[in-house]
């Protein structure tokens, strides 16, 4: 189960070609969005896609779990007063992974460490690295396949 309701056309190209990898891939994405909050998954998925270079797949959710000023701020979210400590953290590790996740330093993960245990900040290392995965998968599956 992906964690939006509609697969984007690249995933649903590579299903055709793919569909025991894709399913599997759905499981990873199930299982990492079921550990974090909604609004950590929103903001996982929002700055991932922003970083890449495209676009959330909407998710058909009307309960949504930021409000549209909320994930305006994210275009320029350090600093914002629309997000707090906890989440500017969490957009700084989340930016870190994206860009190169071998250099991911210790600041990072103690400045998570203020507002969460440690397997919550470990959750939200798979959830990352579950998104970040999935939407270059997309991104490339789209180019190539669909």
């Amino acid at each position: 189960m992906r964690m939006d309701s509609v697969a984007p056309p690249g995933r649903q190209a590579l299903a055709r070609w793919a569909p025991e990898p894709v399913a599997a891939l759905a499981e990873v994405e199930s299982v990492a969005a079921a550990s974090v909050d909604a609004t950590t998954l929103e903001l996982v998925r929002r700055r991932v896609a922003a970083l890449l270079g495209t676009t959330v797949p909407a998710t058909g959710d009307a309960a949504a779990p930021l409000s549209p000023e909320r994930a305006a701020a994210l275009d320029d979210w350090r600093g914002s007063p629309l997000l707090d400590d906890r989440e500017q953290a969490l957009l700084t590790f989340v930016e870190q992974f994206v860009f190169s996740v071998s250099s991911m330093g210790d600041e990072e993960v103690a400045a998570l460490l203020e507002h969460a245990t440690a397997e919550q900040v470990h959750e939200l290392a798979n959830v990352t690295w579950a998104v970040d995965l999935t939407t270059r998968l997309d991104l490339v599956a789209a180019a190539v396949l669909a």
